[in-house]
């Protein structure tokens, strides 16, 4: 294994010395293949060690009549998806597997727990927002709201989903983010020049193709098109998506993604959970218009608070 040189930037961690132009292809190939065997063990396995009976063929998506156990088992078999990519890292890229998390080559532990913080600020303000203009514009559609469907069901019905939420949204966020902004952000970066020699127009396509950007728009693409939104929700995922991107770039590494996702994602998971409506989980269709304004000003302000976290803490930004 051969590690970047020191002062490589996040998205160009995967050009070490052993870089071909084929590693990250056949890696990208491998991690593709890797995950649908896991997927059908972990799927074949589970299914005969519980003792709930599979969904039938009218049941849609759902693998599991039971809707914590189906929301149990997609999470697992997103989960999975971590120690793949580290293994590809490691075996196909011939580098520190740990490589694609940061570029200390690790989990930033301290750090992860601060980025926490901006993010319980980006849903308050997203909640308040929400709420201020409901009350302003009645008339607008803001998209389904769900606190008006349904009351609480009671602890007794909500501990065990609440606990499932708790134990594996982590897992299931993080590995989202090794893959989109981990390893397909390096993946696209590999590919940058080591040098930006040339005629003008030529050593402009060389700083663009180095710089962060032409991978920080294909994974953003990718993590669009890897869910199942349509409309102002695929301009809004894609927002999310650019700017933990960028911020990934920016603070060296994958916690500020992991963090903002897994806090977004347990509240979203929560919230139905909480409401006897954990059957929706995974129901993803379009969404008015402003719910993709009113996430700007959210978003700005995890963005802020995390560059100033990371400026307070000296968080690295290069190997």
């Amino acid at each position: 294994m051969v590690p970047a040189a020191a002062g490589t930037p996040f998205h160009r961690l995967a050009r070490t010395p052993l870089h071909r132009w084929w590693r990250p292809i056949v890696g990208s190939i491998v991690l593709a293949i890797a995950a649908v065997i896991a997927t059908f063990l972990v799927v074949g396995i589970w299914a005969l060690i519980s003792p709930n009976d599979l969904a039938g063929a009218d049941a849609g998506d759902a693998l599991f009549e039971n809707p914590t156990e189906d929301l149990a088992i997609n999470l697992v078999m997103l989960g999975i998806l971590t120690p793949l990519v580290l293994l590809t890292v490691r075996l196909i890229q011939r580098r520190p597997a740990f490589s694609v998390a940061s570029v200390l080559q690790k989990i930033r532990w301290r750090w992860l727990a601060l980025c926490c913080l901006p993010g319980l600020g980006y849903l308050i303000l997203n909640i308040a927002l929400g709420n201020a203009f409901e009350a302003l514009f009645p008339n607008v559609d803001t998209g389904p709201d769900v606190a008006d469907d349904g009351s609480f069901v009671g602890w007794g019905r909500f501990v065990v989903p609440a606990l499932v939420v708790l134990l594996l949204v982590p897992f299931q966020s993080a590995a989202e983010e090794f893959v989109f902004r981990g390893w397909l952000v390096q993946a696209v970066g590999a590919y940058g020049p080591d040098n930006t020699d040339g005629k003008p127009f030529v050593r402009l396509l060389k700083r663009l193709f180095r710089s962060p950007w032409p991978a920080l728009v294909v994974s953003s693409v990718a993590f669009v098109f890897g869910h199942g939104y349509t409309g102002w929700a695929m301009a809004d995922i894609f927002l999310f998506a650019m700017t933990i991107g960028w911020l990934t770039i920016r603070t060296g590494g994958l916690e500020t993604g992991i963090a903002l996702h897994t806090v977004n994602n347990v509240i979203a998971f929560m919230i139905p959970a909480a409401l006897g409506q954990l059957d929706t989980w995974s129901d993803q269709g379009g969404a008015p218009w402003p719910v993709f304004v009113l996430d700007l000003p959210c978003i700005a302000l995890y963005a802020v608070g995390v560059l100033w976290l990371a400026k307070r803490n000296n968080i690295a930004r290069v190997s």
